[in-house]
């Protein structure tokens, strides 16, 4: 059935739609375009006024410090190392700030130290000092001395206390300008991390405060702890020459906006990093509403241009179409009601036009016609008898030459028939069997073909997508963040569909561990596959045990009795307070040779 065509009204609509569509699309992509980067500029600027915030606060706090390490230093007691008022002067000072300040010390001239503080490592206020400690050799005694004025020094860890932190020191003089010693305040890191608090990043934002090397002093992100006594460095320490800027990347396995700032005062750097994610949520936001009005605004236009379309295309033609079958279909006297001036009523004045003229010339063919008929009639009359006379004489002829010819030949067929039957019938006999056999030779056979699927051995689903996707939902529900990188995606498919099985049921029992005891924010999954084997690295940062006391449940057991069947390892690091780490290596399966036959194969008769 040959298929409809599109009408004037259909292409006129489908036209100015796909050109009004084309357009619309542009201008969504360019607005999309203008948005994402006016709420990056926000962003942007919101964190700008973060910075300035931070900034603000680190001078401030840094301020303070030096207020405090000046006023001690121009006190008599301290330029005479008066350790009885030292003593309650330090201790009141550091009590009063120990939120941040740990300990207040002088290291003098002649290498004595004098030291009080706040902490477990402090025993009624004083710490203990290796036999051989001498504050001169101290990096914070000769950053002092080399500046000659207050410092703040790199990141360093304590002689007294096995940890990490930051020292503010003041050279103290004598009124006489000898050389008494060097004033040291020392604050932990950890305790730095209070001058970011109160920071209301918007889009869960977070701030950083990174050393002129990189390294990460304070941070708002847990990730970011010192492991060990080793800072972390930040990843993208590179991109922060510059004093001010900007840059897009990843932090805590999301795109993360990046804003960085350069405090001169400290030559510290200071950066605020907020998610993508949220930023683009308010203009996804608008922009599905503008893709919503601009769709609206799509059917209305379709409906006004159907509307238009019938009233100044369809209706006329369609007028001027029922006229032409009408007359076609012998009506005569129709004619085009013309309404307008436009095209279309100049169309129908000519069409009427052209009837008028056919319908004259139709009236005059008739007058011709009847005339022709009565000349064609006597003419018919004559032909018609002088064609019976003709008819006469052919089939005289055609008797003699046809009915003689077939009795001669009758007469001669008759004579070989007979001479045929003196020799006998065997010869007929022969060429009816002949007959008999060629069509029994045209039958042939039809041989089908029946093809079959066997059913496929192997899993249904991506082993890779199955834990990702599995242990994500488990883990978001419980608003845990969680971190996976599965290499070698298409080597671990091929495993043997066992080892395959008893990797989920492993992976699934350490989620169910994490989920019940860990009281972790965050997991991370590795999953490799190389020479040795397939290696699996699971860790948690939560409040982590001790692998050698005693656990009730059978939850370890069973991980490590799947593993162990598997042929494999599994090594556990862990401690209070410090998180879990499961290393998990299984070696790849060795490929069996197939087995020899018993017998030949029975060839085929």
């Amino acid at each position: 059935m040959e298929s409809r065509r599109l009408g004037i009204s259909q292409k006129y609509i489908l036209f100015v739609s796909a050109a009004v569509l084309a357009f619309m699309v542009t201008a969504f992509v360019v607005t999309r375009t203008m948005l994402e980067d006016y709420a990056l500029r926000a962003a942007d600027e919101t964190a700008a006024l973060m910075l300035d915030q931070t900034d603000k606060r680190l001078v401030s706090f840094f301020s303070e410090l030096e207020a405090i390490s000046r006023s001690l230093a121009a006190t008599s007691f301290v330029q005479s190392v008066d350790t009885d008022a030292m003593r309650d002067i330090f201790i009141s000072s550091v009590v009063a700030r120990s939120r941040y300040l740990r300990a207040l010390y002088l290291g003098t001239a002649d290498g004595r130290m004098y030291e009080w503080g706040v902490g477990a490592e402090f025993i009624d206020f004083t710490p203990s000092f290796p036999p051989d400690y001498d504050p001169r050799k101290r990096p914070w005694y000769r950053n002092a001395l080399d500046k000659g004025d207050f410092s703040i020094s790199a990141p360093y860890r304590y002689a007294s206390v096995d940890d990490i932190g930051i020292t503010c020191a003041l050279p103290v003089r004598a009124s006489d300008g000898t050389l008494v010693g060097v004033l040291g305040l020392d604050i932990l890191l950890r305790s730095l991390g209070s001058v970011l608090d109160g920071l209301a990043i918007p889009k869960g934002g977070k701030a950083l405060i990174l050393g002129s090397g990189g390294e990460i002093i304070a941070s708002q992100f847990d990730e970011d702890r010192p492991e060990g006594m080793i800072l972390k460095r930040f990843s993208a320490g590179d991109v922060l020459a510059q004093p001010a800027g900007s840059f897009t990347g990843s932090a805590g396995g999301q795109a993360t906006q990046f804003v960085h700032k350069r405090i001169e005062a400290l030559d510290w750097i200071v950066v605020v990093a907020m998610p993508l994610e949220p930023i683009w949520d308010s203009v996804r936001a608008l922009l599905d509403l503008i893709g919503l009005v601009e769709l609206m605004l799509m059917v209305a236009l379709v409906i006004a241009l159907a509307i238009i379309s019938g009233r100044l295309i369809v209706s006329p033609l369609g007028h001027i179409v029922s006229v032409i079958n009408q007359v076609e279909a012998g009506q005569k006297g129709l004619r085009v009601t013309v309404s307008s001036l436009d095209e279309f009523g100049v169309l129908g004045d000519e069409f009427n036009r052209l009837l008028d003229t056919v319908e004259e010339y139709s009236s005059n063919l008739e007058d011709k016609v009847r005339t022709r008929t009565d000349e064609l009639r006597k003419l018919q009359r004559e032909n018609t008898r002088l064609r019976i006379i003709e008819e006469r004489r052919r089939i005289y002829r055609d008797m003699h030459d046809t009915i003689g010819a077939k009795l001669t030949n009758i007469f001669f067929c008759n004579s070989v028939a007979r001479d045929l039957a003196k020799d006998g019938s065997e010869r007929l006999r022969e060429l009816l069997q002949s007959a008999e056999t060629n069509c029994l030779q045209a039958v042939g056979s039809l041989k089908g073909i029946i093809l079959g699927m066997s059913d496929d051995d192997r899993r249904a689903s991506s082993f890779s997508l199955a834990v990702s996707a599995g242990v994500r939902n488990r883990l978001e529900a419980a608003d845990i963040a969680f971190d996976c990188v599965v290499k070698d995606k298409h080597a671990i498919e091929d495993l043997p569909t066992a080892i395959l099985d008893e990797l989920e049921k492993v992976i699934e029992e350490l989620v169910s561990n994490v989920l019940k005891h860990s009281a972790a924010s965050s997991v991370r999954l590795r999953i490799s596959l190389g020479d040795a084997g397939l290696a699996l690295r699971f860790s948690d940062d939560g409040r982590g045990f001790d692998p050698q006391a005693p656990i009730a449940g059978s939850g370890l057991g069973n991980i490590r009795y799947r593993i162990e069947n598997l042929g494999g390892s599994l090594r556990i690091e862990s401690a209070t307070g410090m998180g879990s780490l499961f290393r998990i290596t299984v070696p790849q399966p060795v490929p069996q040779a197939p087995a020899s036959p018993d017998r030949s194969p029975v060839e085929a008769e």
